[in-house]
């Protein structure tokens, strides 16, 4: 009994560790979730784009709009200087997915579609031009690469 004990400690453990820094994995040659993060909290914090911010939005995909909603919260994202450069990181993620994103699954802009939709809610539809704009661009970058 207590070697089977100790035994499921021992599996939940190494479980546990394995599972803590997710975020920090990233496949060879990419960018990690959490440079993702940090690179789309400097660009809409600081105004500023560089060419290594374009280049992380460029690999990544759809796994940027998971970190948009995970850096932004919605008041900020509402504002109008806020979701415009959210539109620029997200059309910056769709410019090359057939080449420049290594993970097939980001290819597919599952998760910016949907956040597509949230941000013209949460801007009452002001940026509706520039949205719909936005998603008709990744759609296309999108279907070329499959």
């Amino acid at each position: 009994m207590r070697v089977h004990s100790l035994f499921v400690c021992v599996v939940f453990l190494a479980l546990a560790s394995s599972a803590q820094d997710w975020q920090g994995c990233k496949p060879k040659g990419d960018y990690s979730f959490n440079d993702v993060k940090a690179a789309v909290r400097r660009v809409t914090s600081s105004g500023m784009y560089s060419g290594w911010d374009e280049k992380t939005f460029n690999r990544s995909g759809d796994l940027v709009a998971v970190a948009v909603l995970k850096s932004i919260d919605d008041s900020e994202m509402a504002s109008p200087k806020n979701a415009k450069w959210v539109l620029r990181v997200i059309r910056d993620a769709f410019e090359c997915p057939q080449y420049c994103v290594k993970v097939t699954d980001d290819r597919r802009p599952r998760i910016t579609l949907l956040l597509l939709e949230h941000l013209n809610e949460i801007t009452r539809g002001k940026m509706q031009s520039d949205i719909k704009e936005v998603k008709q661009f990744i759609l296309e970058r999108a279907g070329k690469a499959h």
